[in-house]
C-alpha cells in the first residue's frame, strides 16, 4: 500500500512540474478577436519573447505579405462594424492597431477602449495589433472584408 501511495506522489508532482514548466515557457499571449460576437481569425506576427529556458525573437515578413502568402480568406464584415480585441492577459501600455495598406504604407487606427470601427467603404483591409508585456512583444494580423 505504501509503494502505491509513493507512486501516486510521484505521478502528481510529475504532471504539475510539466504543467508549471508549460505555462512558464508559454508564448505571447494572443488576444481574441470579434466582429458582430463572431471571432476573427488572428496570425502570429514579428515577436520578442522571454522563456525560462530561452529567448526568442522572429521577424516576420510585413503583414500584406503574410495575408497574401499564407492565402488568408478574409472575414467578411459589414460597413462601419465595430471590431472588439481582447487578451486574457492584457498589455502593459496597451494595444496599438496599425491598418496596412502595403507593405511600406501604415496608418494608426484610433482605438477606444481596445475597439475600433472599420471603414464604410467595401474592400479589403489588413490589420495588425501591437503590444508589450513585461516578457517582451509581440504583434498579430488579421485581414477583413467590407461588404
Amino acid at each position: 500500500m505504501g509503494n502505491l501511495k509513493i507512486k501516486i506522489i510521484s505521478i502528481i508532482f510529475i504532471i504539475v512540474f510539466v504543467w508549471m514548466i508549460m505555462l512558464l515557457n508559454a508564448g505571447p499571449p494572443k488576444p481574441t478577436v470579434l466582429s458582430e460576437g463572431k471571432e476573427v481569425p488572428i496570425v502570429q506576427g514579428t515577436y520578442c519573447w522571454q522563456n525560462i529556458i530561452n529567448n526568442e525573437c522572429v521577424d516576420k515578413v510585413p503583414p500584406p505579405e503574410i495575408i497574401a502568402n499564407k492565402k488568408i480568406v478574409p472575414f467578411s464584415v459589414p460597413p462601419r462594424s465595430e471590431i472588439k480585441i481582447s487578451f486574457k492577459k492584457p498589455p502593459i501600455d496597451g494595444i496599438e492597431v496599425d491598418k496596412w495598406y502595403s507593405s511600406d504604407e501604415i496608418e494608426l487606427v484610433k482605438v477606444n477602449d481596445n475597439v475600433f470601427s472599420v471603414p464604410k467603404e467595401k474592400g479589403t483591409y489588413i490589420y495588425s495589433i501591437s503590444g508589450r508585456w513585461d516578457k517582451g512583444n509581440s504583434s498579430y494580423i488579421f485581414a477583413i472584408e467590407v461588404k
